[in-house]
């Protein structure tokens, strides 16, 4: 049959657009800017089929990780002291929705961006098992400011490495430029 006056919104076709929500289940490990494909979700083909939905996915960043792949790296920063002498320290994790955290054992003489591997704990294998890695990486933080006693706690730490300090290392003075 023909329509003498068709419509001014589907032109006689007898279809209109519609707006929708849909929920879609995201795998785990997903990369930024992967497409998924939602069957019968799309238009509608000149017969009436609904064709496919194609979405493209941005995965937020966090600053607490760094994604390479399936492995994740984490910069830890620790003192000066607790570098030299270990201990436990508290990190962040992907465990809970990224709200985890878990106790790292720290050990004695880490060096600045010195790594430890926490295997299986970085993002899910898209489509596979397991996961990938998690990398924490430690910088060390230096004080900028002393107090007298540290200052002299330190130069005998440094003596008895056997490194003579002058007093001259006491304060820093800042260059200006002319």
């Amino acid at each position: 049959r023909t329509i003498s006056i068709p419509c001014t919104s589907c032109h006689g076709r007898g279809l209109g657009p519609e707006e929708t929500t849909l929920s879609l289940r995201i795998p785990p490990g997903i990369n930024d800017g992967q497409t998924l494909r939602v069957g019968g979700k799309g238009e509608c083909t000149v017969d009436g089929e609904a064709g496919d939905l194609y979405v493209t996915l941005r995965v937020m960043k966090d600053d607490r990780f760094e994604r390479d792949g399936d492995n994740i790296t984490s910069e830890v920063s620790i003192s000066f002291a607790r570098a030299v002498l270990g201990g436990e320290i508290e990190i962040d994790t992907l465990d809970d929705n990224c709200r985890g955290t878990m106790i790292l054992e720290l050990s004695p003489g880490t060096q600045p961006d010195d790594l430890v591997v926490r295997r299986g704990e970085g993002i899910p294998i898209l489509n596979g098992l397991g996961r990938g890695d998690h990398l924490v990486q430690f910088k060390i933080e230096v004080p900028r400011k002393l107090s007298d006693k540290q200052a002299t706690i330190l130069r005998e730490f440094a003596s008895e490495m056997g490194e003579e300090l002058s007093e001259k290392s006491r304060r820093h003075k800042k260059k200006r430029n002319k």
